[in-house]
């Protein structure tokens, strides 16, 4: 008989799940878009490395919150989102199923990242890029010596975020030379970091055949693994190319440039096409000489140009010029959808702007190049690096790179 107050065990009931599906699609939504994001701030103007390391410590987070569920929960929403074919749904559902580091699911994965293509194979190659390097290093090292070459380049790419990619892999050398533009550029900016980090750096790449190639996201690749790797014999080729104008070296030659560079630049940023690029270019540069100009611009009818303009002015000086809300002409033919969705930006505020110019212009000319107020004609030391905004920190650390003198590695590869 039970003691009193107890009755009789009741029968046993099926066991709760350990999970609330409810608050699972929360984790993988937000998941998605904080990778989305990720991905998005790694060249920002307006983003830091710490800005960085908390959106990957969120996105943790979430992971951790899919792994609460049981591996056939998750390999249910990785299913799911491969139908959907989008690049970061993919990454959320399939970063959980790697980490939860069962052998069957892992092999499931692999396979499914051996036939993707498109944005499929980038969500799993994002995965693959933060996936435990036990369980993918060897079958990864396998996909770069002998699959296609979209997936050996996916596969080169998680490699090098893994920091697993042998400089001197074969697959490695082949992707190069590829035919095939995407997988190309993808080997290049994948051969570029592990040459950085490795300790053995490969002594020769191809680079003057992949600068001569006629697709933009190769030469701009090659160009960047020219730079990190200090190869200055291209420094000629750079000047030839921008003379030529080739857009894609305008743009490493901002970046990288000397001042004896801005009266090139000046004629190379004026056949740029548009004038958001025009302006970008000569933010991206950050010669003094440029502000006049900028404030010219400004002060035209084209409410773009002025717009780009202001905010080039902005980040070269780092002063706030802006003026009055505007909305940004859209074209003739614009639908109803584009019309309604046309931007609200802030125009410059002119006269600001001349009077900035007047009073401060003496100080910005006694530098070559700023960024947001700041002198970055000058060596930086590593630890410099931490008050810069993303896409300056690599600026810097490429020139870095470029004369000798390395403070930093090249950004992960997204």
């Amino acid at each position: 008989m039970p003691p009193a107050g107890l009755g009789p065990r009741p029968a046993m009931s099926t066991p709760r799940a350990r999970h609330i599906p409810q608050l699972l699609d929360t984790h993988a939504e937000d998941l998605a878009f904080l990778w989305a994001q990720r991905r998005m701030v790694l060249d920002s103007a307006e983003h830091t490395l710490r800005d960085f390391a908390h959106l990957t410590e969120r996105i943790e987070a979430h992971v951790q919150g899919l792994l609460v569920a049981p591996t056939p929960a998750l390999r249910q929403r990785l299913e799911v989102a491969l139908g959907g074919g989008e690049r970061d749904d993919i990454f959320a559902a399939a970063i959980a199923v790697l980490r939860c580091e069962d052998a069957a699911a892992v092999r499931w994965v692999l396979a499914e990242f051996s036939r993707a293509a498109g944005p499929t194979l980038d969500g799993l190659r994002d995965a693959m890029g933060q996936a435990p390097a036990a369980l993918v290093g060897e079958e990864l090292r396998q996909a770069l010596a002998r699959a296609k070459p979209a997936t050996a380049a996916a596969a080169a790419t998680a490699l090098a975020n893994l920091r697993l990619l042998n400089p001197e892999a074969p697959g490695l050398a082949r992707l190069l030379v590829e035919d095939e533009a995407a997988a190309c550029a993808l080997g290049w900016r994948a051969a570029t970091r592990a040459d950085c980090l490795g300790a053995a750096p490969s002594a020769a790449r191809p680079h003057r055949e992949a600068l001569a190639r006629p697709e933009p996201a190769v030469r701009h690749a090659a160009w960047a693994s020219a730079a990190w790797l200090g190869h200055a014999p291209l420094w000629v080729q750079l000047r030839r190319s921008v003379a030529e104008g080739d857009a894609v070296a305008t743009h490493w030659l901002c970046v990288l440039g000397a001042p004896e560079d801005s009266k090139a630049l000046g004629t190379a940023v004026m056949a740029l096409p548009e004038p958001d690029q025009r302006c970008a270019a000569l933010a991206r540069f950050g010669h003094p000489a440029a502000l006049p100009t900028l404030v010219r611009w400004m002060e035209g009818e084209d409410a773009v140009t002025a717009h780009a303009a202001g905010l080039a002015f902005t980040r070269i000086t780092g002063a706030e010029i802006q003026g009055e809300r505007r909305t940004l002409p859209v074209p003739d033919d614009a639908d109803e959808i584009d019309r309604e969705m046309a931007p609200l930006v802030w125009t410059p505020d002119i006269a600001k702007a001349r009077r900035l110019l007047e009073e401060q212009g003496a100080q910005w000319s006694t530098a070559t190049r700023w960024c947001a107020g700041r002198r970055m004609d000058m060596a930086f030391a590593a630890d410099d690096l931490a008050a810069l905004d993303l896409q300056a920190r690599w600026d810097v650390a490429a020139r870095a790179a470029l004369a000798g003198r390395p403070v930093s590695a090249p950004p992960p590869i997204v």
